[in-house]
């Protein structure tokens, strides 16, 4: 059974791999085993960025030059992973989300220019790109839903396989982003 979690509407890029029908899901530990060391890099860096910050907002104001020299590292950091993540995405396989959570994503397959859409039930690796996160997501999906559209399929996918921690990190990315949102509504009302 599908967990329910919320989804955002946002583009970022993601890498869809269609796979065989005969392919099988791989474990937990297979993939672990695959999963690309950048990825792994990535995660291993956003866990450290979340306990720095809990740890950051337990001191007081007299710390605030130490607190912003260690965002500016933080900063630092993020632009090299972004970099790095970079040579991950593949052009031919990039599509960009209608939407995304922790449960799903929607993307649109284009009518033309990136060969046929994945077919409902079939599996897809995915490469999942959070470039304000600084982060990236590799794991499995399975097409639940093919809709026509104007400009192409809405192809909606299901997580089939993913780390507990990815998922945590797509949580933190779609709170970012609803977040900036909302505070871009807010100030647009205010005009």
């Amino acid at each position: 059974m599908q967990e329910q979690f919320f989804s955002v509407t946002h583009a970022t890029p993601v890498n869809v791999i269609p796979l065989p029908d005969d392919y099988s899901l791989p474990s937990e530990q297979a993939l672990e085993a695959e999963l690309p060391e950048p990825f792994r890099i990535a995660a291993a860096i956003s866990s450290i960025d979340m306990a720095t910050t809990r740890l950051i907002r337990n001191q007081n104001d007299a710390m605030q030059d130490l607190v912003e020299i260690i965002n500016q590292q933080s900063r630092k950091i993020d632009m090299i992973m972004s970099y790095v993540l970079a040579a991950q995405d593949h052009p031919e396989q990039r599509f960009h989300t209608l939407t995304f959570g922790a449960g799903q994503l929607t993307y649109l397959h284009p009518a033309q220019g990136h060969g046929q859409a994945p077919l409902r039930d079939q599996l897809v690796r995915l490469k999942i790109f959070l470039r304000d996160e600084a982060s990236a997501v590799y794991c499995y999906a399975r097409v639940r839903e093919v809709t026509a559209g104007e400009y192409g399929q809405h192809i909606v996918l299901d997580y089939a396989r993913i780390r507990e921690e990815d998922r945590e990190l797509l949580v933190r990315a779609s709170l970012h982003v609803q977040s900036r949102q909302l505070k871009a509504r807010a100030q647009e009302r205010l005009r």
